[in-house]
């Protein structure tokens, strides 16, 4: 869970900032003076990614401020994708001619930092008087930062939540005799979401669905108190086996078993979950901000947000998207110029207005510009209560092999008809499969096998 106190890091990132801006200050020495008008403007290139109204809301902002600033010409390089984009970033790069601003995910960071194929933005950010300090998610800013230093500027922070169909969730009927009725501000337990997911009768419907992956199991194991890995930063296995994760598990695994609650394999396997959820034969989904439009676009369906559920205290998951300054970048200056336009409150209202998009910008994100009320979910204020609950998973380059061979093995924890061997020697046999994919050194070699 996110500190009611700085972390080390970030303080020291934040007090950088500070530094940076007294240095700057109008009666300094050292303070930037703007440079005369080019004859030509200076081309500042911005790669993105996302889906056409995010790619039209950056053309917006681009365009709004070339005509702002006729000393900068913004060019946008629009990609469908991450990976597309992350592609043609690298492609850029072997060439030279790497995007002066770009997008990309919080994945991506480890690998950029250690390239050193970024700029850090705490100076830059500071002398153009970005508080950054309140003005944004701490969890977004935590998480961009490394080595006591801001690296990229956290974009669009989106925490995992229960999307429902009131249709078939009545939240009124779900808590337990004389206890105060289940509500979006004070969330929900494990057993009051389990208690949600009885209420769906007909035939072919269900309660909930939730991914048997890391990225949807690890809140759960942190609101029960336990932890996915030993080191977020240099990882060496998964905790899964630990005490209080394996109790999160045997619990959350007590509702995703149950077949009056969920479907079995062999149903999705005949309709995703998303599917049944937007015919509305679906009670409950875990997703993000960018599910919203998606459902948004069925006519007939009925839809709101709700917590996670808690096991202990709060947790939950986020995307994360940030913007980077290239290292290589020949015009420093105007890139973070044009960085701080589109982090700023115009900026973010007008990728939050597209729906898939969750500023980091906390004045936007507690405005109508992301709330819009009126259209679902009418509980969109759920999303920013829960930005303050968000958690990391590693980012480390062999993070997404764990995660996937993790993915396999909880695969068969969700759906397989008995489990065996037991819980807790599964969840050892889960652990120790991670070691040698964390550190290839250590996998056994051949002549390793015991002596007869």
């Amino acid at each position: 869970m996110v500190r009611s106190a700085l972390p080390r890091g970030l303080a020291a990132v934040l007090a950088l900032a500070l530094l940076a801006a007294g240095c700057s200050s109008s009666d300094s020495p050292s303070a930037a003076k703007p440079s005369p008008t080019p004859s030509a403007p200076t081309t500042v290139t911005f790669a993105v990614y996302g889906p056409k109204p995010v790619i039209d809301a950056y053309k917006e902002i681009a365009a709004r401020y070339t005509v702002a600033h006729p000393s900068t010409k913004v060019v946008v390089k629009p990609y469908a994708d991450h990976d597309a984009a992350m592609a043609g970033y690298s492609t850029a790069s072997a060439n030279g001619t790497p995007p002066d601003v770009f997008l990309m995910d919080h994945d991506d960071l480890t690998r950029l930092a250690d390239d050193k194929a970024i700029r850090r933005l705490d100076d830059l950010l500071a002398e153009r008087e970005v508080d950054f300090g309140d003005g944004y998610a701490r969890s977004g800013l935590e998480a961009f930062s490394a080595d006591a230093a801001l690296q990229c500027m956290p974009e669009d922070v989106s925490p995992l939540v229960v999307y429902y169909n009131p249709k078939l969730i009545e939240l009124d009927q779900v808590a337990e005799l004389g206890h105060n009725p289940v509500n979006q501000k004070d969330g929900w337990s494990l057993d009051e979401f389990a208690r949600a997911a009885l209420q769906p009768r007909s035939p072919g419907v269900r309660g909930l669905y939730i991914e048997p992956d890391l990225n949807q199991v690890a809140p759960f194991i942190w609101s029960g108190g336990g932890e996915v890995v030993d080191d977020l930063q240099k990882p060496t296995t998964l905790t899964l086996s630990d005490g209080p994760s394996q109790s999160a598990m045997e619990k959350l695994l007590e509702v995703v078993r149950d077949p009056a609650l969920t479907l079995d394999q062999t149903a999705l396997d005949r309709r995703s979950a998303l599917d049944r959820f937007k015919a509305g034969k679906l009670g409950m989904i875990l997703g993000h901000r960018d599910l919203t439009p998606v459902l948004r676009a069925e006519p007939n369906l009925t839809f709101d947000v709700m917590p996670l559920p808690k096991i202990g205290s709060g947790a939950t998951i986020a995307t994360m998207s940030g913007l980077c300054i290239s290292s290589k970048s020949q015009a420093t200056g105007k890139a973070a110029d044009f960085l701080a336009s589109v982090i700023s409150d115009p900026g973010a209202a007008t990728l939050a207005a597209t729906g898939y998009v969750m500023p980091a910008n906390l004045d936007v994100i507690n405005s109508d510009a992301f709330l819009q009320v009126g259209q679902r979910p009418l509980n969109g204020n759920v999303f920013a209560r829960e930005q303050r609950d968000t958690r990391l998973l590693p980012s480390t380059p062999t993070w997404p092999a764990v995660s996937e061979a993790a993915a396999a093995q909880l695969k068969k924890l969700f759906y397989d008809p008995v489990i065996l061997p037991p819980l807790d020697e599964q969840l050892k046999a889960v652990d120790a499969q991670s070691v040698p994919i964390f550190d290839p050194t250590k996998a056994a070699s051949p002549s390793a096998s015991p002596t007869p």
